[in-house]
């Protein structure tokens, strides 16, 4: 038996569980040898950012506005383990201490996979939901750290997201839109990755909070007429994936990486373009108060919508891009008047651009990274419609290592920042609370693989 074991120190947002299995192709070329790959990493951090608003224990409101805050800290502890116990049986698991959690120690996702064939693989456990590529980008080597997650997004903005939480950085079982999940999901690789499919199902889990968005108050929770009981019955999502593989472009390999991961970039080792679409369907709430609220459950629909691509020129320029849409419909109830509600949706769209230069400047290979997002919910505050912000988020980054020929993404040094603004009646809502409608955050940071 032979094992490979690889122990990794990682710094801000990094990691390698994402990475393909050894010997792994669309024709499935598995080693006839048990092996596992062991990763520990520490994601550090320098942020300084806006403050924002001061709560006191003894107030209601905020009392007054501290401009700075500045901290160094590790965010996340986390202990992996990827491999395979024979040609058919493949894994992977994240045990991971979080800052956020109080660093108990926790699963945040693992799966067994059966690669059975190239266009028929099973996967089962607690695994990343197959609706958009958002839900599958590995954020930890993202060459935009800040806007590609919730980690910088000051909390004023995440009242917007309470509904159904696209963007939401931990991975909870109760979140209005799940990105992990425990369920099973099949998928498949058709003519070396011309066409994928993910298709999964998952255990609803019902709840009636942040589920009524009021004209005074908020989110707050839906009046339901009875008991609901959680994990009733069960969601679908459904993804497919297109590669124009007849101009020479490759898949990418998360049909055979258990974790399904796909990377804004491959540091040069994988010319690729996917284009992907999803939907999602899922009943979150039933028996609400229809006296109140005119209808009894939300039932939500969702699709999504988006493009990555990342191609080498010229020998030594990296090129990349992704775009996404996702639309999610009855999120919500939310007021238009003191006796009337609606059923509320939510949407947004990401872009995002990156260049990295492929020839050695002082001791390693600079790139940069853009970002921009903007995300809408349906709400009213004060004659204003909409939950609404848009977001920038810029990096500087700096690899200092190459293996075999390519760039090592996981092992760099990054500065960058996250702007983020609040609009219509987010914006009303955020002001009338007290809070700074704007938040800027700037943060450096090392990112280490060994």
């Amino acid at each position: 038996m032979r094992k490979k074991k690889l122990l990794s120190l990682v710094g801000v947002g990094i990691f390698t569980l994402g990475l393909p299995l050894k010997g792994k192709t669309a024709q499935i070329k598995i080693d006839e040898d048990t092996f596992a790959d062991f990763q520990v990493q520490a994601r550090v951090f320098y942020l300084n950012a806006d403050k924002g608003g001061y709560q006191h224990p003894s107030q209601s409101w905020p009392s007054y506005r501290d401009y700075r805050s500045q901290q160094f800290f590790i965010y996340k502890y986390r202990l992996g383990i990827k491999g395979q116990i024979n040609k058919l049986v493949s894994f992977y698991g994240n045990f991971d201490s979080n800052d956020n959690e109080g660093y108990q120690t926790m699963l945040w996702e693992g799966a067994i996979q059966f690669n059975i064939r190239p266009e028929f693989v099973i996967d089962a456990g607690k695994i990343r939901t197959p609706f958009s590529r958002h839900n599958f980008i590995g954020r930890h080597n993202s060459p935009v750290m800040s806007s590609d997650g919730d980690y910088f997004l000051a909390s004023q903005f995440k009242e917007a997201l309470k509904p159904v939480n696209p963007y939401e950085g931990g991975y909870r079982g109760n979140q209005a839109y799940k990105r992990t999940d425990m369920g099973m999901m099949v998928k498949g690789s058709i003519k070396d990755g011309l066409i994928k499919y993910f298709a999964g199902i998952f255990s609803e889990d019902k709840s009636n909070s942040n589920k009524v968005w009021k004209l005074s108050d908020g989110y707050d929770k839906a009046s339901i007429l009875k008991y609901q009981k959680t994990l009733k019955n069960f969601e679908y999502d459904v993804r497919i994936e297109f590669t124009p593989t007849f101009l020479g472009f490759k898949q990418e390999p998360n049909v055979f990486d258990p974790s399904s991961r796909e990377y804004q970039t491959y540091g040069g080792k994988l010319d690729f373009m996917t284009i992907g679409v999803g939907y999602h369907h899922e009943k979150h709430l039933e028996n609400a108060n229809k006296s109140i609220y005119g209808d009894s459950d939300l039932t939500r629909d969702a699709w999504a919508a988006d493009i990555g691509f990342e191609k080498r020129f010229a020998k030594k320029y990296i090129v990349g891009a992704e775009a996404g849409y996702m639309y999610f419909d009855d999120t919500h109830f939310y007021q238009v008047s003191p006796n009337k509600y609606k059923k509320g949706d939510a949407w947004t769209w990401y872009g995002e651009a990156h260049l990295i230069y492929d020839e050695k400047m002082g001791i390693g290979y600079p790139g940069v990274g853009f970002r921009y997002e903007y995300v809408e919910v349906d709400g009213k505050f004060q004659n204003k419609k909409d939950l609404a912000y848009e977001r920038y988020g810029v990096c500087l980054s700096y690899y200092p290592i190459r293996k075999k020929d390519v760039i090592d993404i996981t092992n760099r040094f990054g500065i960058g920042f996250d702007y983020v603004r609040a609009k219509d009646a987010l914006k009303a809502y955020i002001k009338y609370k007290n809070w700074d409608d704007t938040n800027f955050t700037w943060y450096a940071a090392v990112f280490v693989n060994f």
